[in-house]
């Protein structure tokens, strides 16, 4: 009878102490964001215009040199796509179930709403954002960098 108990005990012991450390399970759009790293493709307007380099500012045209990395500890680079070197980091989140990746990185940073994010394509929206001078809304096409 005390064997039964003490494999019994020994059992419960073994399935109550897993691992507190695993990874937390992430959701479907938290995935598809940290399976890449991105580029940024091109501005465009809400009606999918694309916006010229003159509709831009200087700081804004500098992303397009930029492979960003999101990861799954909510961290975000900037790397620089010819040096590999990381220019710039900061924090990502997912707010408002799912709609809106809140970026705080120096220099690109706010929130923006998710026009669509697949495996092949990720389109940000920002609206009044100072580093824009084209419109008060602005879409940010981003691909996967390869």
């Amino acid at each position: 009878m005390k064997k039964l108990l003490f494999v019994i005990t020994l059992v419960s012991f073994v399935f109550a102490c897993k691992d507190k450390n695993e990874p937390q399970a992430t959701n479907a759009s938290a995935k598809i964001l940290t399976a890449n790293y991105w580029k940024l493709d091109r501005f465009t307007d809400p009606n999918g215009k694309m916006l010229s380099n003159s509709d831009l500012n200087s700081q804004v045209q500098a992303i397009f040199s930029f492979d960003f990395e999101f990861r799954a500890d909510n961290v975000t680079r900037g790397i620089d796509r010819v040096s590999k070197q990381v220019v710039n980091a900061g924090t990502w989140y997912l707010k408002d179930d799912n709609k809106i990746l809140d970026i705080q990185i120096i220099g690109f940073g706010g929130e923006f709403k998710i026009i669509e994010l697949s495996n092949t394509k990720m389109i940000l929206q920002t609206e009044n954002n100072k580093m824009i001078s084209a419109s008060s809304t602005v879409n940010l096409e981003l691909v996967p960098s390869l």
